[in-house]
């Protein structure tokens, strides 16, 4: 075939207690003067300035958002490999993890949905989300050596950045400059369990006001499946069977049993000339299937590739001294690559008993151009104006371009003589294509009563050819008195339809052309208490979704209202800070109050209103820190409640679990600059499971073929838990200068 994508529990406990006991004794013992950005109070970091929640910089603690700032030192402190992990520590996330061609789902603060994600994730202000599916698994292929600090804003922000901006805003922000003239670098080479690879890497020189950077990113490995058979349909028995997969098990690239191997890469080139900025971005997230799929209806070791592929020119400049300009234009495709394949067994019916199966190819291509322009304004030293206007046309691929094998008795497939499909290619015909346009204008204002009073007012419009006009509000007051501080917030947001939710639906997961956007509004009171060793938020909210969109075995409907009240608490001590060590902890809880909405059957009929299935309705993070000049150690972990699950799934709960991770390293090997870092993730490795996505309507009964022959199995494809990896291991070197 020539295509180029096919050519003991005691004993475990207390290993992870001896590795918790020397990851603390050895940061303890060595922990020497703590680097310069450790030295920062509490106090000192909430006004550190962020840009996510307005657009524009302002203190973290007057921003009219819940937000949280992860720096580029917590990043690396906490042993995160790829950047989507950052939601396993944080409040109001109910993260999910299928590893396959969703990558994650994050139903944030009782956001649960089918496809799509209900945030924004970018890149120095630069949207990333997918342009067919509107999913941010793109995120997990960021580099990671060029991040400065990663911004999490919390709440709709649809009059900031519009569409989609809905449950709140990840920007990443990256390092645009160096303190002198010259070279640096920072490299990362990691090797681990599941035949782990990792080099992450980021290279940037300076020469006065001109700067260039390149940055990439290769990560590959398999998905650990050492709890693969603790649930029914990812047993490593189904992915084997002959009688279901025939000789496709024969190909290398198709039947290796369980395995989901991922093959990721990113490269991000930036340069900057005085005020101008240019930049050339590739990302891919290459991967298997996971535990997403039942195992007797899909191969989970094939192939779904997501490229994404982005050029801009940005220019800002001082108009006046009270006017900036901010002028942007950009050119992205973002698709399904035409060698991601998919595998499928089908039972056979009463009439015909035969099981059958058969290979396709999948592809997805669409494209952007964006511009925008706004303006920064200062009319006083109280009042200050952001305004500007945004144009954007997209080319969009309407169904998926699919190209598919016979489907044959098992008996009679030879992996090697099987009549493969050819790949589909890179352009698909005009009925199967969309073109549209939208263009909005926003205006943003903050004006400060007092030096403890600011108030906040916003207001956008945007129009869509498709969808028509949408105006989103946001205002709000902050207000501090000493150590106290006060935010009351109002917004609204409004979500489009994703191409694959109108167009691109298949066998047991379908589409509806006439969706219509929905739209949210968020009232929210957030009152936080900060020292120099102490800093704790309450965040009181009650959410509102109309016009939920709810993906169903036959078609996507716009679900009807939703409601949410729920709270985040969190808080970080400095524990100690002396000469010779450094603690600092944090820890936060989310509850929900509730979580309700209007209900229908896998057939789409409306059957009642009931609660919003898959969330915990508690969850709590904590985590430890212990560092020095040369050593540091951490240790996080994470309890969530029980989750009772969607109506279509026939497993009602999912069981509470409790994971730990760890992380040690020690800087200054050898020469000044050279890091070695051990992470371990599910410290414990605890047997848990995260509820199945979509429908999750595969069930827990096992499958065999009856007296005919017939294979009666799964009651879905969707599996109705998805097992998590086991313990593993990533050892890294560091080389910073």
């Amino acid at each position: 075939m020539k295509h180029r994508c096919l050519a003991g529990g005691c004993s475990r406990m207390a290993r992870a207690s001896a590795l918790l006991g020397l990851l603390f004794c050895a940061a303890a013992l060595f922990a020497q003067q703590p680097d310069d950005l450790q030295k920062l109070s509490l106090e000192e970091l909430m006004n550190v300035h962020i840009i996510s929640a307005s657009n524009i910089s302002e203190k973290l603690s007057e921003a009219p958002a819940t937000v949280v700032v992860l720096t580029a030192k917590t990043l690396r402190d906490r042993g995160y490999t790829e950047l989507s992990q950052i939601f396993d520590d944080l409040p109001g996330m109910d993260i999910v993890r299928p590893w396959g061609d969703t990558w994650f789902k994050n139903y944030w603060r009782g956001y649960r949905n089918t496809i799509g994600d209900p945030f924004l994730v970018m890149i120095d202000g630069v949207i990333f989300n997918h342009l067919y599916f509107n999913t941010a698994d793109v995120l997990a292929t960021f580099p990671l050596s060029d991040i400065d600090r990663v911004e999490i804003v919390y709440g709709p922000a649809s009059s900031v950045y519009g569409a989609n901006a809905f449950m709140g805003v990840v920007n990443v922000i990256t390092n645009n400059d160096a303190l002198k003239d010259g070279s640096s670098a920072n490299v990362r080479i990691a090797a681990g369990s599941s035949q782990a690879r990792l080099a992450d890497a980021t290279v940037m020189y300076k020469s006065g006001d001109f700067r260039l950077r390149v940055s990439a990113r290769v990560d590959d490995g398999n998905l650990d499946d050492a709890h693969a058979d603790a649930y029914e349909y990812t047993k490593h028995h189904y992915f084997e069977d002959r009688r279901l997969w025939g000789g496709f098990l024969d190909n290398p690239s198709i039947g290796d049993g369980f395995a989901s191997p991922r093959r990721n890469r990113a490269a991000d080139i930036r340069a900057w000339a005085g005020e101008l900025e240019a930049a050339v971005q590739y990302l891919r997230l290459n991967a298997g299937y996971g535990v997403e799929y039942a195992g007797d209806r899909s191969l989970n070791h094939t192939v779904w590739s997501r490229p994404d592929f982005s050029a801009y020119l940005r220019y800002q400049h001082a108009l006046s001294p009270r006017v900036t300009s901010a002028s942007f234009v950009r050119y992205r495709t973002s698709g399904v690559d035409d060698d991601s394949y998919f595998v499928e067994s089908f039972a056979g019916t009463e009439s015909n008993p035969q099981q059958t199966a058969a290979f396709s190819f999948w592809t997805v291509n669409s494209n952007s151009t964006t511009v925008t322009q706004d303006f920064d304004i200062k009319m006083s030293e109280s009042l200050v104006l952001r305004a500007g206007a945004r144009y954007e046309q997209k080319d969009l691929q309407k169904e998926y371009d699919v190209h598919y094998g016979p489907r044959l008795p098992p008996s009679s497939i030879d992996g090697s003589l099987y009549p493969y499909p050819p790949q589909p290619g890179d352009s698909t015909g005009a009925p199967n294509r969309l073109t549209t346009e939208s263009i909005g204008g926003y205006l943003q204002s903050w004006w400060r009563l007092s030096k403890r009073d600011r108030f906040n007012f916003g207001i956008r419009h945007d129009h869509d050819s498709r969808h028509g006009g949408a105006t989103t509000v946001r205002m709000g007051y902050v207000g501090t008195e000493g150590p106290w501080g006060l935010k009351t917030l109002f917004g609204q947001a409004f979500q489009e339809p994703n191409n694959r939710l109108l167009y691109g639906g298949w066998d047991g997961s379908g589409s509806d052309p006439r969706l219509r956007p929905e739209r949210s509004t968020t009232m929210e009171v957030n009152g936080s208490y900060t020292r120099a060793s102490y800093e704790s938020m309450l965040s009181v909210y009650h959410i509102v979704n109309r016009s939920t969109f709810v993906n169903t075995i036959h078609s996507a409907k716009n679900l009807g209202d939703r409601h949410v009240t729920g709270l985040d608490a969190s808080a970080q001590w400095l524990l100690s800070s002396t000469r010779s060590r450094e603690l600092r902890a944090w820890a936060s809880y989310s509850h929900i109050f509730q979580a309700n909405e209007k209900k229908l059957d896998e057939n789409g009929v409306a059957i009642g209103t009931g609660p919003v299935g898959d969330l915990a309705m508690n969850k709590i993070h904590i985590g430890v820190t212990s560092s020095g000049a040369r050593w540091t150690g951490t240790l996080r972990g994470r309890w969530f409640d029980h989750r009772d699950t969607v109506t279509t799934n026939p497993v009602p709960r999912v069981p509470s679990y409790a994971s730990f991770d760890a992380m040690l390293r020690v800087d200054d090997v050898l020469a000044k600059g050279i890091s070695v870092a051990l992470s371990a993730t599910n410290l414990t490795d605890k047997s848990y499971f995260d509820p199945g996505v979509r429908d999750a309507n595969a069930g827990v009964t096992p499958g065999y073929f009856d007296a005919r022959g017939r294979w009666i199995g799964s009651a879905g494809y969707f599996n109705s838990l998805l097992p998590q990896p086991g313990r593993q291991f990533v050892l890294s070197l560091e080389i910073r200068n």
